[in-house]
């Protein structure tokens, strides 16, 4: 039964203007605002107002489907086949996010009855099933069609209005307090009552200023102005944010992917975050995840077009296991790609992959099939696969170029590992160079100190790194060893020397091995008998039993010719975080 709110104003009003007309034996005070001052019933600025103040039912039009009326909270729905109650205005977020979880379904709402609906003008009407509703529905306009209520200002409350009678006599003055109380305020302006705002009012536009009016007039400029100033939201989606078809071919896609980090937020149906992922994709098929806990894990993936769309299928992680299997891409929201997974239980996954790149000031010097780089810059952060070392104990010091906290101190007990993944494992047969700057901060002639080193067994590893006087030595581990002759030799340095050296070590194709110190070839084996084993190690060392300074790590699974190790010992020292 429809039921009007908010007349008992009126009510008031007529009840204290009889009491007080038939008491008046006494002078009251008269004051006379001039027209300018007045609301008038049924004038311009009293229409306007009623139109800011009317209720707006365009806000839950992911249940209704209707701009005219709107649905008392709480309700309960099923959106294909998943059951919410919705309490708040925020919770329509959760019902967007079931409806969007895939695009190529018809969208379906049913409301639990009954309920209440609320028309513009406050009043309310108990509706028990779908029909009535349709029939209520029908008094609405359609989607996008003009309508009176202005939703693009609002009035900040309160606001108090005096009130007179045809002498200009002070009768009452009314605080206002919401839209609802001043929409009934305006509806009963009958005639032979003045009413009079008291000024400055604050109202407040769509994307948050406020305009402060000091009279009618400006009043009525600034609603006039506003009136059609923003999207009044009279569609039939959610606060105006469905997801966008992505105008973008498979390739743009993959380049998207491929160009940067990928921040990678998960969530159920309800719009709750069930993980915060880092990936990192490369053109091999090879992902890496980081997130929670504090690993690094890597696993397999592919873009593929099917029928239903562009699938990307990520595979082969444990620890972050919930990223595994095939993703459909929804759409785009703003700089966003959206993904959704239906699991075997039918619950929704949705993934927000969204690009995470830094301005990268790095020079693009060689970094050609690089498989590990390390800069050293506060972090012993790869930024070829994005892991990062947690829980060292190691400082960050000047590094060659004096740029303080971008070179690693390592004091022989702070060794960290590095995981291997298909992009960077080495074997007995591939061509490969290693580049590095050292300092050494040990004096004790005979110590072992390894800078990188491939563990494994007698048969299979490497490493590189100083003996026997601080001298440069890469070696496999079964008998084969390449010294740095020139240092060992004190050709041009002793080994109390504690300067920045570049130290590079190259194989190439025929097994041929090259050791480089500061741009200049110290030795080389050809068709040497180095073996590092048939199978690659899961892990690479850095830093064991070493004491000193290492910066700008690099791994290429390919061979660098005599030029390239210059460019490389000539490159200025840098602090860099990105590629």
């Amino acid at each position: 039964m429809k039921t009007i709110h908010s007349k008992f104003l009126l009510f008031l009003f007529l009840l204290f203007l009889m009491l007080f007309s038939a008491c008046q034996e006494e002078v009251v005070e008269i004051t006379e605002p001039d027209n300018e001052e007045t609301i008038a019933s049924n004038s311009n600025l009293a229409n306007l107002m009623r139109n800011v103040a009317s209720n707006d039912g365009s806000r839950d039009n992911i249940i209704d489907y209707a701009n005219c009326l709107e649905v008392a909270l709480p309700v309960t729905v099923t959106a294909n086949g998943v059951t919410i109650t919705i309490e708040s205005i925020t919770d329509y977020d959760a019902l967007e996010t079931i409806l969007d979880a895939f695009t190529n379904d018809d969208d379906d709402v049913e409301i639990t009855f009954p309920i209440t609906i609320i028309f513009n003008d406050y009043s309310e009407l108990v509706i028990n099933s779908q029909t009535e509703l349709e029939a209520q529905i029908e008094n609405c306009n359609d989607e996008d069609e003009e309508d009176d209520d202005i939703e693009c200002i609002d009035f900040q409350f309160p606001i108090t209005i005096s009130m007179y009678n045809t002498d200009f006599q002070v009768i009452d003055t009314v605080t206002i307090n919401d839209d609802e109380a001043l929409y009934a305020f305006i509806e009963n302006l009958e005639g032979g009552v003045l009413a009079s705002i008291n000024f400055p009012v604050t109202m407040v536009l769509a994307n948050g200023d406020t305009v402060v009016v000091e009279n009618n007039s400006e009043m009525e400029a600034a609603i006039e102005a506003a009136e059609d100033a923003c999207d009044e939201d009279d569609d039939y989606d959610w606060n105006d944010d469905d997801i966008e078809d992505c105008d973008v071919s498979l390739s743009e896609l993959e380049t998207y992917l491929l160009a940067c980090n990928i921040t990678a937020p998960t969530y159920d149906a309800s719009g709750n975050i069930l993980d915060e992922n880092y990936l990192m994709f490369d053109a091999n098929g090879e992902v890496a995840v980081n997130g929670e806990p504090t690993i690094t894990e890597f696993g397999s993936w592919s873009l593929l077009e099917t029928n239903s769309g562009y699938t990307l299928t990520i595979g082969g992680l444990s620890t972050f296991d919930l990223l595994n299997g095939e993703w459909l891409l929804l759409g785009c929201d703003e700089d966003e790609f959206i993904f959704s997974q239906e699991t075997n239980l039918g619950n929704v996954t949705i993934m927000e992959l969204e690009q995470d790149c830094e301005d990268c000031n790095t020079p693009e010097v060689l970094i050609n099939d690089l498989v590990i780089y390390m800069p050293f810059a506060e972090e012993a952060h790869d930024l070829i696969s994005g892991f990062n070392a947690e829980n060292t104990t190691n400082t960050f010091v000047e590094d060659r170029a004096g740029n303080s906290s971008c070179a690693i101190a390592f004091t022989g007990n702070d060794t960290f590992e590095i995981p291997v993944n298909t992009n960077s494992e080495l074997e007995q047969g591939d061509r490969f160079s290693i580049s590095l700057w050292f300092k050494m901060q040990n004096t004790e002639a005979g110590d072992l100190e390894l800078f990188f080193r491939s563990p494994g067994n007698a048969t299979q590893g490497f490493q590189l790194g100083v003996y026997d006087l601080n001298t440069p030595l890469f070696s496999d581990n079964t008998s084969f060893y390449l010294w740095d002759n020139d240092w060992n030799g004190e050709v041009d340095v002793v080994w109390e020397n504690t300067d920045w050296h570049h130290l590079v070590v190259t194989v190439d194709a025929d097994n041929t091995v090259r050791l480089y110190r500061d741009g200049v070839q110290r030795n080389i084996d050809e068709n040497s008998s180095l073996n590092i084993g048939s199978q690659a190690s899961d892990r690479y060392i850095v830093g064991e039993g070493f004491v000193g300074h290492l910066d700008d790590l690099r791994v290429y699974k390919r061979t660098l010719s005599p030029n390239e190790v210059g460019e490389l010992f000539n490159l200025e020292g840098e602090c860099y975080t990105c590629l």
